[in-house]
C-alpha cells in the first residue's frame, strides 16, 4: 500500500510551516513545539530539507531555518522525493543505478501499461500541489479537477 513515511509527514509539515512564515527565520524549537513533534526529528527532517536545497539555514544566534524560495515553485511531489526517494507504485517503473529496468518480465507484462498509467497520475496529482497550495489551505478537489493548473489556478476551457 502507498503510504508516506512519518519523517516524509513531518518534513512536508516544517516545510509549510516554513512557506506560510515566508523568509522569517525559525527555529526547529518552534516547529517542534507547535506541532507537539520530537525536536530531534524535526531538526533531521529541517537538515535534509536543507541538503536538498528547498530550505535556507542561519547558524548562530537567532539561528534557524527559513524558506525563501517561491512556494508556488516546490511540489508536494518534490517534497515526497525528498524524503522517500525516487519511488514508483511497482517494480515495472523503477530503474536501478544502471538504468535496467528492475522487474525481469517487464517487456511482457499484461498489467504494466495499466499500472504505469495509474503510477503516472498519481506522481502527476503530487506534482500539482504546491507548498503555496498547502500554506494556504487550498482544497485538494478542486487542485486535483482536470481543469486545475500546476499551481492551483483554474485553468480556462478551450
Amino acid at each position: 500500500m502507498l503510504k508516506l513515511s512519518k519523517i516524509t509527514d513531518y518534513g512536508l509539515l516544517s516545510a509549510v510551516y516554513l512557506a506560510r512564515h515566508g523568509g522569517r527565520t525559525i527555529s526547529a524549537r518552534e516547529i517542534s513545539e507547535f506541532y507537539s513533534l520530537p525536536l530531534p526529528v524535526i531538526s533531521k527532517v529541517l537538515k535534509t530539507l536543507h541538503d536538498e536545497s528547498v530550505i535556507e539555514s542561519q547558524r548562530g544566534v537567532g539561528g534557524g531555518y527559513a524558506f525563501v524560495g517561491d512556494s508556488d515553485t516546490v511540489t508536494l511531489g518534490r517534497i515526497i522525493e525528498v524524503f522517500e526517494g525516487p519511488w514508483n507504485l511497482l517494480d515495472c517503473e523503477s530503474i536501478d543505478d544502471e538504468g535496467h529496468a528492475i522487474c525481469s518480465i517487464r517487456s511482457c507484462c499484461p498489467s504494466r501499461s495499466f499500472i504505469g498509467g495509474i503510477n503516472r497520475t498519481i506522481k502527476e496529482s503530487f506534482d500539482r500541489v504546491t507548498l503555496a497550495d498547502l500554506a494556504r489551505g487550498a482544497d485538494p478537489q478542486l487542485l486535483m479537477s482536470t481543469n486545475a493548473a500546476p499551481n492551483g489556478a483554474r485553468r480556462e476551457n478551450l
